[in-house]
Formats: C-alpha cells, structure tokens, sequence
C-alpha cells in the first residue's frame, strides 16, 4: 500500500492502464458538466489561468487509488468554461524536491508564459518540509519545470513544514507569493508573504496580519490563500483548518471563509471590512480564481474532502464545483454559475396556481429557478429525498438520507443557515451526484453532494400559500 501511494503516472503498468480505461469510459454516477478525475483521486484546483486564447486549470490528481497518495497535476483546457478537454498530467512528481507529491499552486501569465507555482512536498525522517517550485506552460501546452528549482527552498525559521500552495500577485514592480502555514510556537495557521522583482529569487518578508475590529477565526492551519480585485473591493480567501463551528457556520471538517477588505503589501496588512463563510454547503473547499480573466472573477472549487464516497466502488472519487463569477454587491460576495449562460439548455416554463407541484424527471442533469420564498423542494426517488426548505429567512438543507459518510462524518447531514435578506430567488444546479443551490443571484451558495440510486427521480415543489409559482426547469445537455 505505502509503495503505491507514492507511485508515478509514469510507472504504471500494461494491466493497470487496462483498468484505468475501464474507470474512465464508465458513467456510473459522473456529473456531465463538473469535472471529475478519469481515474483515482482529485482535489485542490490548481494553476487555473486564461493563456494563449484558452483557460487552463490544473488539478491535484492521484491516479492509483481513491484515496490521497503521490499528488500530480492534471492539466485540462477550455474555450468556454463548459467543455473540458483532458491532456493527462503535466507536473509528475519525480524530482528530489518533490520527492512526496506535487502539492497545490497557482498561475500568473506574463511575457507569453504561464507561470505555474507549486509546493514540492517532502517527508523525512525528521518529518516534513517543503519547497516552492516553478513550471513555464508555453503556447504548445507544454510543461517545463524550472532547472533551478526550488525558487525557494524549505520554510522559514519559525514555521513547521506545513506551508504551501503560493499564489503570485503582481503590485507596482514587485511580485507577491502568498503562502498558507503553520508556526511552529503554537501550532496556528497563519498567511505568510515573500516578495521578488523577477519571480524567480524571493525573499522573505513576513507574516500577513489580518486586521478586525471585532473577533476573528483561528485555525491550526490556513491553505490555499487566494487573493484579487473584485469590483474595486480587495478580496482574499483561504481554507482555514481546525475552525469550530459558530452558529450556523464552519460545520464542515474544512472551512472556506472570504475577506472584504484593504491590502498593504508595504506594511503587511489586510484590513478587513467584512468576513464570511464562502459557502454554507457539504463539500466545497480549496477554491482558487482565474489569473488574467479575460471578463469576470471566476472561481472554481473542489467539491470533496472525502474519500469514503459511492463513486469510489467505480474506481474515482470527487469533482470540482462549476465555474463562478464574483461580484461585490452592497458589501457582500456574490457567486453565479458560468455554465448557466450557455444556450445548449432546454427550456421549460411552468406558472401554476398550486401548492404542490411534482415534476417527473427526464434526467439528473437540469436546473430550477424558482421566484419566490417559503418553499420545499424535494428531489425524490421511490426510497430516498433529499430536500432544500425556506421558511421566510430561514434555509434548511437535508440529505441525511443519502449519508455516505458512515465512518468519518462528524458534523451531521443537515446544514442550516438564517439570512439577513428577504429570499426572493433559488437556483438548484443538479448534475447527476452533486448539487449547487443559489440564494438570491449568488448571495448564499451550497454545495452538496448526493449519490442517487438508478431509479426514477421526481422534484416536489411545495409552499403553504395557494399563490402562483414561477417555476423554470432547465435540462442540461452536452
């Protein structure tokens, strides 16, 4: 087991490139529009960027097994956020300074390259270290790993070896590398910062230090910061670990918070204005944004953090979320599907003076939007629902009936959350095992994942009030 969790891409043999064939043409419960890995494990998005006419997104991808070995990069390219062509792994680890994985990075586009940062994970006999290394994407879409690698090596006194997943920003003359870490004195998470004149010799500067005027969460790691300007608002956003739950919030074993607020990369702060959790879902983590958007702030995330899921009877586990673009509306964060803006839908309209109306599902793929409150939605099969209700400002999510996690879910299979606006839209995005649910245009996201029987499913639209329902459904197809 231990030998093949640290195994290469590169090393697979005749037999297991047979089985990986098999997982891959199966459609046993993959979404049609999220990605998924065509094999084995993914995770954290990585290196997502708009280069050469075309977006790019990595992945982290371990391909033996549904569970977290040797992670590589799985480089995928689009020409509209909807269709994803596949090119296999573009960063293997089989350097010394990657000698455990090729872990969790960014991308910044300059100078006809795509500049792709990553951690290079280490594990000793001492225990573990990192490095932070550097890979150039050119117009062929080809990988090359910078010959100096690390651009820089180990961590900085007074930090464990947990720090990782740089993301480069560009201020005036100067480049950014945010990290996510862990201080050695008392084990908690922090963001650190270095800074360089040519994105290859970096020196280091300190750490961020996040300004409140009220009480601020603690975690004992902070992953994935990600940082960019959203209709003139800063924005950063990280995964703080080893948050407790507050209310309503940070139910999940990982968390995903966002920060409105002000940068100074001179004097190392982010004053902060607002702060929230980004999504009140099940399963959504490590989110990253595009560099060098050519429109919007998109954002992508993983839908996972587990490996005891259904799919992993078929040999793969996990998927991404949709594509989002962000908006800061009065102070607040606002996401919305891209691919809702394709025109391969097909379109069904209902208006009905009803208080209950079911709908006979042609397939699992579809969206609704509803344009009103005080609603139950429940998609249903002969055995099992699972049910988003709205009650004036209160929104309950339940799939305690589709509870894949039997051993390692700790924090319960409703998610819960009151608002402080009046509801007055939902769009539900399901496609196949996953769901996407939006609160007013974006103000509240949840994410979720569900792994259906093959049966017949049927949505039940309910409300208390005999008044008429504005209902959209929308199919999904390729």
């Amino acid at each position: 087991m231990q030998e093949q969790k640290y195994k290469t891409i590169n090393l697979a043999t005749a037999s297991e490139k047979v089985k990986f064939n098999e997982i891959k043409n199966s459609s046993e419960l993959r979404p049609l529009f999220h990605i998924t890995p065509p094999h084995g494990l993914l995770n954290d998005p990585n290196g997502f960027c708009f280069f050469n006419n075309q977006y790019h997104l990595f992945y982290q991808w371990f391909p033996f097994g549904t569970y977290h070995g040797m992670k590589h990069w799985m480089h995928l390219t689009s020409s509209d956020l909807l269709n994803w062509q596949q090119h296999g792994s573009k960063i293997t680890p089989t350097e010394n300074y990657e000698s455990h994985g090729a872990y969790s990075g960014g991308a910044l586009v300059e100078n006809n390259n795509a500049y792709l940062f990553y951690t290079g994970n280490i594990k000793n006999e001492s225990g573990r270290d990192a490095n932070q290394c550097l890979a150039l994407l050119d117009e062929t879409n080809t990988v090359t790993k910078y010959s100096a690698n690390p651009i820089i090596k180990s961590v900085p006194q007074g930090y464990t070896g947990h720090v990782r997943d740089p993301k480069i920003v560009k201020h005036n003359d100067n480049y950014y590398m945010l990290l996510g870490a862990q201080r050695e004195a008392d084990l908690s998470g922090v963001i650190i910062i270095y800074q360089s004149k040519n994105m290859l010799n970096w020196e280091f500067k300190g750490e961020l230090n996040l300004q409140y005027d009220d009480e601020f969460l603690t975690g004992y790691m902070f992953e994935c910061p990600d940082l960019l300007r959203v209709d003139g608002h800063d924005v950063l956003i990280f995964s703080p670990q080893g948050t407790e739950a507050d209310g309503s919030r940070f139910h999940n074993r990982f968390n995903v918070i966002y920060c409105l607020g002000t940068i100074n990369f001179e004097q190392l702060t982010f004053k902060i204005e607002h702060w929230d959790e980004l999504d009140r879902g099940f399963d959504f983590y490590a989110p990253q944004t595009m560099a060098n958007t050519p429109n919007e702030q998109t954002l992508i995330a993983w839908a996972g953090t587990d490996e005891d899921l259904p799919s992993r009877h078929f040999g793969w586990v996990n998927c991404l979320t949709l594509p989002r673009t962000l908006s800061v509306i009065n102070h607040r964060l606002y996401q919305q599907p891209k691919i809702l803006e394709s025109d391969s839908f097909n379109k069904i309209d209902f208006k009905k003076n009803k208080n209950n109306f079911p709908i006979n599902l042609e397939q699992l793929s579809f969206s609704l939007e509803i344009e009103n409150t005080n609603i139950n939605i429940s998609l249903s099969t002969q055995n099992k629902h699972l049910t988003v209700s709205i009650l004036d400002r209160e929104v309950y999510l339940d799939r305690s009936q589709y509870n894949h996690h039997p051993d390692d879910w700790q924090y319960g299979n409703i998610r819960y959350h009151k608002t402080d606006y009046d509801i007055e839209n939902i769009k539900v995005v399901c496609d196949q095992s996953i769901l996407e649910i939006y609160l007013n245009h974006g103000r509240d996201v949840f994410t979720c994942l569900f792994f259906p029987e093959n049966e017949e499913h049927k949505l039940n639209i309910s409300r208390e009030e005999d008044t008429e329902m504005d209902i959209k459904l929308n199919y999904l197809t390729i």
